[in-house]
């Protein structure tokens, strides 16, 4: 499946907040003086945001959803009004840009800030933020995906 504009849209409208949110939850999981100083914010959300919409772009995120879903038996041909495939979904979309964001921004975090950290406790790090990046993911998906979703569903009423 194609790049469409509703796609496009919609991952913008939805990536923006979350990558947002992350990254402020990022930086206080990796700051002990909980500081969250604008350039860091800046330079954190230009690194997360472009994967966060590659992800989001490229990868059948739809597609696996639906896969997910069907094996806890969840019907799932509507996405809003079935609250048990949009919380299935929406889970296993968000640990996917977890388990992909998490690690790729955090190693570009440490390659401009410490390149000389140890790859061992750049990795032990990187698993410990990851449940609460999933987390706090999730929430931010669940409350700001149906806005997005209602934008690019008057793009293309199929989205």
């Amino acid at each position: 499946m194609g790049i469409t504009k509703s796609k496009l849209v919609y991952n913008i409208l939805l990536n923006i907040p979350v990558c947002c949110i992350l990254t402020v939850t990022a930086q206080f999981l990796g700051n002990k003086a909980f500081y969250c100083g604008a350039a860091d914010f800046f330079i954190n959300f230009a690194v997360s945001f472009p994967i966060a919409m590659f992800i989001g772009l490229v990868i059948p995120l739809v597609w696996l959803g639906k896969w997910f879903t069907h094996l806890f038996g969840v019907k799932n041909d509507t996405y809003t009004h079935n609250p048990a495939y949009r919380l299935l979904a929406t889970f296993f979309s968000s640990l996917i840009y977890s388990c992909l964001l998490s690690p790729l921004s955090y190693l570009i975090n440490r390659l401009i800030y410490d390149p000389s950290y140890p790859i061992g406790q750049y990795a032990l790090d990187c698993l410990k933020t990851i449940p609460v990046m999933v987390g706090v993911g999730f929430a931010a998906s669940l409350f700001f995906d149906i806005p997005a979703y209602k934008v690019a569903h008057k793009i293309d009423p199929d989205f």
